[in-house]
């Protein structure tokens, strides 16, 4: 708890997310927070941030704000220099929101949270925006609650993140395993995937296959993944980058139910009979079961806020209050290991060409990865 009533806040990294966040507090659109610094290796980001917001101090070296009159960081850097940041911060005994994905490596991520264990006043998060959509909380409560049954089967059809040539040309690092450590799996599907753990629990195997279409890109901007959990539930997953005005879609189906979850709604479709009675009491014909459906929608206003102010608002909203009144935290780190381990499992298994299981085996995807990594060196060197 804080003795003051404003949260302090720094920004490392002002690049595109990272100057939406310190935007968002610089003009005081969290309540009971405000932004103190900002701090970036490129002098001509920090010019270009100073002169958009005057009275910010600003720094080329995260190691200078160590030991600022600061309460918390939000670290918005590339992907492998998540935790080479985090761990000085901590030390330093600071309060910090990660972007997405924790890192790149499960292994890494499993490490950090033991370090994280040792300073259990500290609150850290990962900027899962998604996590704030009441469509995935209300899910994940009929869930728990049993309003669809053993669930049997689920269905994510992610092909709305559309991403061309132009977007990956403006920053060299992305897409590449040796800047960001891979493609659309890593950068943007890691919110899907969160939900699914978050939804599902984590798979004991996963049989994939990735690939890029259409891109000047190393990495994969398509993936197609069966997923098997203990109960033999199945997911089938399929991502992308490349087509056109795409969906975000996930479907789930239990033998007491099923729901549909697009953008902006969501339907529960709940059965009068199990289908487990269903089958068991039809002796003819093909069975049939009056069913109910409900409707859940994700709110025009907050759509239109989210729209200007970014999903991520709300994970720096709600993190802002863990701090001053102790609420608990929507995204807390120590569950960003969940999705990095389907990921990297969904590599894995592409890599290898064959299904693999689940707990991940670290050495061997470090060895892939890195086998990945001198290709990659070895084309720019050619090129």
């Amino acid at each position: 708890m804080f003795k003051s009533k404003r949260i302090k806040y720094a920004i490392i990294g002002v690049g595109r997310m990272g100057t939406v966040h310190a935007h968002n507090l610089y003009k005081k659109r969290v309540s009971n927070a405000r932004l103190a610094a900002v701090c970036d290796i490129s002098a001509l980001a920090l010019d270009k941030f100073a002169k958009k917001h005057p009275g910010v101090e600003c720094y080329n070296k995260h190691e200078d704000l160590l030991n600022c009159d600061i309460d918390a960081v939000i670290i918005a850097v590339p992907h492998y220099q998540h935790l080479t940041i985090a761990r000085d911060f901590i030390k330093a005994k600071k309060n910090i929101i990660i972007e997405k994905p924790l890192t790149v490596e499960l292994k890494d991520a499993q490490e950090f949270c033991k370090l994280k264990k040792k300073y259990p006043d500290l609150k850290i998060a990962i900027m899962y925006n998604q996590r704030t959509n009441p469509l995935y909380a209300k899910a994940k409560e009929l869930i728990k609650s049993g309003a669809l049954g053993e669930i049997r089967r689920s269905n994510f059809i992610i092909t709305n993140w559309y991403r061309p040539d132009a977007y990956y040309a403006n920053n060299s690092w992305r897409a590449t395993y040796c800047g960001e450590g891979g493609g659309i799996l890593l950068n943007q599907c890691v919110h899907q995937l969160d939900i699914l753990t978050s939804l599902l629990g984590t798979p004991v195997n996963i049989d994939s296959r990735i690939s890029t279409i259409n891109r000047s890109i190393k990495t994969e901007n398509d993936v197609t993944a069966i997923m098997e959990y203990k109960n033999g539930a199945i997911c089938s997953l399929s991502a992308s980058g490349h087509e056109q005005n795409g969906i975000c879609r996930l479907e789930i189906s239990g033998d007491l139910g099923r729901l549909v979850i697009g953008k902006c709604k969501m339907v529960l479709y709940t059965y009068a009979t199990s289908e487990i009675e269903l089958n068991l009491s039809t002796l003819s014909g093909y069975g049939r079961s009056k069913k109910q459906a409900k409707h859940y929608r994700y709110g025009i206003l907050r759509l239109i806020r989210d729209s200007i102010y970014g999903q991520q608002i709300r994970i720096i909203d709600n993190f802002t209050k863990s701090l001053l009144n102790g609420a608990d935290l929507i995204a807390d780190a120590n569950e960003g290991i969940n999705a990095l381990e389907i990921i990297n499992g969904i590599y894995l298994s592409s890599w290898c060409e064959k299904k693999i299981s689940l707990p991940l085996d670290n050495n061997l995807f470090s060895k892939m990865l890195e086998g990945k990594r001198n290709e990659e060196k070895t084309y720019i060197l050619k090129r």
